[in-house]
């Protein structure tokens, strides 16, 4: 009969959990599916009855990133971790991006890096693929929480992951941390670096798998948009569409990032910018009935529908669509769209600057011109 827990025990877990739900903002049944048991469960652990196996106890720790000093551990009790333990945790962190709960995905991730450096020091291939793996996600997290000045931390993670990723000779994972290393340089406006690094990805790991390749294409794709090289574009992209058909969205080494729904919202993306508007609103389309269904996707989808009503001269129809978009990106966290959002705001500023001009040309050519005055400033 196992022995009865103290009071404090059940203080201390209780007591981490509610507030976890408190900082993150989530419900008991979010937390429940969290960590795959019953809300009823939940209840029983945070006000009466919290799990007496210290395995079971690690494994919440690990979860949710919350230190094991916390629940009653010991530290010593929370190292190492087993290649299966730590992808448990790398789902999970995947998981909560697809939820867009940016923040909890920060703080998981970036413990678990920061443990796995102490914990790591043999050459198990197992355990450093497991390794590139968090430097994956982890850098994924970090880009998306990160205005474009500070995306150094995300590209510091891709560039540790290759360094792994070479070590361990596996090209799927030296071709992710290559190509996320140069769409970062692209978001800094390093086009050429960022050419060099997806060019890169794209020639030196023709044995990376499908989705890898396919997802590298379309990121070489769109900084060759932005480069003026059309008929890059257009043969990366075409490439990179030709690979997301033969892929499962929801199964690959880039966690459903790249799909067929991706590629064609991409091309939404960028015939928009380019003012192909009917173009961009066809591909827009053909996105919403392909795109894998996750409330990420969901915003992703307001964003690109924006970019296309809006660049279309359908302001009144797109500006609401944004509006939502932005309101849930800032409680969200995810700068990297927020950012997006501020080049349609860009646009619209643009726009009424020509409309401010050609109003005043009218007006002159309708009433004759006025006397100017130059003021000055006290």
């Amino acid at each position: 009969m196992p022995a009865h827990k103290p009071d404090s025990h059940i203080l201390l877990v209780g007591q981490a959990l509610k507030d976890y739900r408190k900082s993150n903002s989530i419900t008991q049944e979010q937390l429940a599916e969290d960590l795959g048991i019953d809300p009823r469960t939940l209840r029983l652990w945070e006000n009466e009855r919290p799990p007496e196996s210290v395995r079971e106890l690690r494994r919440i720790s690990s979860l949710l990133g919350i230190e094991p000093e916390r629940f009653g551990l010991a530290a010593s009790l929370y190292t190492p971790r087993t290649p299966e333990e730590i992808e448990e945790i790398i789902q999970h962190v995947w998981d909560l991006m697809d939820e867009v709960r940016v923040n909890e995905a920060f703080a998981i991730i970036e413990h678990l890096v920061q443990d796995l450096r102490k914990q790591i020091i043999t050459e198990d291939p197992r355990m450093l693929r497991s390794f590139a793996h968090a430097l994956q996600v982890a850098g994924y997290v970090n880009s998306m929480r990160a205005k474009t000045s500070e995306v150094f931390l995300a590209i510091n993670r891709y560039h540790e992951m290759e360094s792994v990723a070479r070590l361990i000779h596996d090209p799927t994972l030296l071709n992710i941390a290559l190509t996320y290393q140069g769409d970062m340089y692209r978001r800094q406006g390093d086009i050429q670096k960022a050419i060099t690094y997806l060019e890169a990805a794209r020639d030196t790991t023709p044995e990376a798998n499908a989705a890898a390749r396919g997802n590298g294409l379309q990121l070489l794709g769109r900084v060759s948009l932005l480069n003026k090289d059309t008929p890059t574009f257009e043969y990366a992209m075409a490439e990179s569409e030709e690979l997301a058909s033969a892929i499962d969205p929801a199964i690959n080494s880039i966690h459903g990032h790249y799909s067929l729904g991706s590629v064609y919202e991409e091309y939404a993306k960028s015939y928009a910018t380019l003012g192909q508007v009917q173009k961009a609103l066809d591909y827009v389309k053909r996105t919403k009935a392909t795109l894998p269904k996750t409330p990420n996707n969901s915003i992703l989808l307001m964003i690109v529908s924006a970019e296309a009503l809006i660049y279309g001269g359908e302001i009144e129809s797109g500006e609401p669509l944004a509006l939502e978009a932005a309101r849930l990106s800032r409680i969200q966290g995810h700068y990297r769209r927020l950012e997006r959002l501020q080049n349609i705001k860009r646009y619209l500023h643009q726009q009424t600057l020509k409309l401010s001009k050609a109003e005043m040309g009218l007006d002159e050519a309708l009433n004759g011109p006025i006397e100017q005055w130059n003021t000055v400033q006290p």
